[in-house]
């Protein structure tokens, strides 16, 4: 006899239970692969208009803001939220270094310039013996004082004003005093940049020429004691107040005509 199912029991041809777990691999349905997720980047990129840099979107403003700030234009200061008081102090701030450069620049020039005109060709033409050293600088001062046939040099008329850079007199102080700024002046280098030669013998001035050969006298004494002009060098004080009081060597050449 055929065997019967249970009451409400429900079974397939083969027999078993269509709601048993254990299905015949040969009559599941085909398999059906699970769609994978592909993550694609939105993530889009911008050139600069200014350096033509290419940055992402997310990189854009920062780069404008670190790159460009004094190049913006009006629509990317206000996509910027930047302000023109910000604007206005870089530009104020640009405007103080360029000034500061400028007053160096002029500075640098005016040393230079100072250098050229004192310590420059005027020193390196002369023919003096035994020349100053324009390398290590001094500050010196003394007094001078030349009479011819009793007549005195006036020391403050202009053309021995600040003629060279390692002997000089200046019309601040009334020519009352000498000043040196190189080692090693001698007197008869001192007297060269005035335009008069003089050694032990002889002196010349205007083209005129006082020789003790033509029965001529010429003196040359610091602190009353004569000295080689072209060997003996310049000693002063610092202050220009005491060398005008006695201090530094005071320099006294006398000439006179024999005839």
């Amino acid at each position: 006899m055929r065997s019967q199912n249970p009451p409400g029991e429900i079974r397939s041809h083969t027999g078993r239970n269509p709601n048993d777990e254990r299905i015949d691999p040969f009559l599941r349905p085909p398999f059906i692969a699970r769609p994978r997720l592909v993550v694609v980047s939105t993530l889009m990129t911008d050139h600069c208009t200014y350096c033509g840099e290419s940055l992402p979107d997310n990189e854009y403003e920062d780069h404008l803001r670190r790159e460009h700030a004094d190049e913006l234009t009006t629509i990317d200061k206000r996509r910027l939220n930047v302000s023109s008081e910000n604007s206005s102090r870089r530009n104020i701030r640009r405007r103080n270094v360029a000034l500061y450069t400028g007053v160096a620049v002029v500075l640098v020039l005016f040393v230079l310039g100072y250098s050229t005109v004192f310590l420059g060709s005027e020193s390196a033409a002369s023919s003096a013996v035994h020349q100053p050293d324009i390398s290590s600088e001094i500050h010196e001062h003394g007094t001078i004082a030349i009479s011819i046939d009793d007549d005195a040099v006036a020391f403050d008329d202009p053309q021995y004003i600040e003629r060279d850079g390692c002997f000089h007199f200046h019309d601040s102080d009334g020519a009352e005093v000498w000043h040196t700024h190189c080692e090693d002046v001698t007197i008869e280098y001192a007297l060269e940049t005035l335009e008069m030669d003089v050694t032990t013998d002889q002196f010349v001035v205007d083209g005129e020429t006082f020789t003790e050969g033509d029965g001529d006298s010429v003196v040359v004494a610091v602190n009353g004691e004569a000295v080689d002009p072209q060997t003996y060098v310049l000693e002063g004080v610092e202050s220009v107040e005491d060398a005008s009081a006695g201090g530094g060597d005071n320099v006294e050449i006398v000439v006179e005509s024999g005839a």
